[in-house]
């Protein structure tokens, strides 16, 4: 190979780096614009560790999608779909409240339990599990009402705190209730139950907020890589960080208004 074929073949390869170098910066650039928005839907605002909108997977944790309906903010968890009534973000509690509750009732036709992951969710103190049992041979009926199921209607739902109940019965479902002011009142009927499974419950998330707190305090955008870790998002700056590296300049900046600021503790004006 003479030396001519040689300096272009070297310069391919370096301007062929250069391309496949560029959109892992420009992409890195994009995640942070793209999670330093908030997702918005009617009364809710959520940031990190939500994503979903116009919040890539990356801004948030892959069990914290949130999604707009109608101006109504909702999400899904272990394949219940939930309305999200209020964000904490500070205090990293959901007030959430089952979506079927809403729309199809006590007589659900997937009849699926609130269930959370204990990696990302734990219950706020004041609540407890409530099981509607439907279909029992052996228990008291505590609500008069009919459910269709497996095409049968049956008549008998039992109710009973806790997890557990009468062994034969069609159907199950536990579903998170306060315990402020426990057994509630005057609830005597089908539709004053669904009333009471309205006002929701609260979670508490379990998210790494420390690491993001400093990525937030460095000008980053908070957000989860690969294998599900907190990572920090910045501008001209490589994935996987913990925090953002500060320029030179605004260093020096920062310092000189340091610098002026110790000048009028010196000098205040008269």
């Amino acid at each position: 190979m003479n030396s001519s074929a040689f300096s272009f073949l070297s310069d391919f390869v370096l301007v062929l780096l250069l391309f496949i170098h560029v959109p892992s910066s420009s992409s890195n650039d994009d995640l942070f614009t793209a999670c330093s928005k908030k997702f918005e839907c009617g009364d809710i605002s959520a940031d990190f560790p939500f994503w979903g909108n116009d919040r890539p997977r990356a801004c948030g944790v892959p069990e914290l999608e949130l999604r707009c309906e109608d101006n109504i903010a909702k999400m899904n968890i272990s394949q219940v779909a939930y309305r999200v009534f209020e964000i904490y973000q500070h205090d990293g509690i959901l007030r959430i409240a089952r979506d079927q509750d809403y729309f199809v009732g006590l007589c659900s036709p997937q009849f699926m339990n609130s269930t959370f992951n204990p990696k990302v969710f734990e219950y706020v103190e004041g609540y407890k599990n409530l099981t509607f049992f439907y279909g029992c041979k052996d228990a008291p009926t505590t609500i008069p009402f009919t459910c269709k199921i497996n095409e049968v209607n049956d008549q008998s739902v039992y109710i009973q705190v806790g997890d557990t109940g009468p062994r034969e019965c069609n159907r199950s479902v536990i579903v998170p209730v306060s315990t402020t002011n426990w057994p509630p009142p005057q609830i005597r009927n089908m539709q004053a139950w669904e009333e009471y499974l309205k006002k929701g419950f609260e979670v508490r998330l379990k998210v790494d907020w420390k690491a993001c707190l400093e990525c937030f305090n460095s000008s980053g955008a908070c957000g989860i890589d690969k294998v599900n870790q907190t990572t920090c998002y910045c501008p001209n700056q490589s994935r996987g960080s913990k925090t953002c590296t500060i320029p030179s300049r605004d260093l020096d900046r920062s310092k000189n208004q340091y610098d002026d600021d110790d000048d009028l503790l010196e000098n205040p004006l008269e």
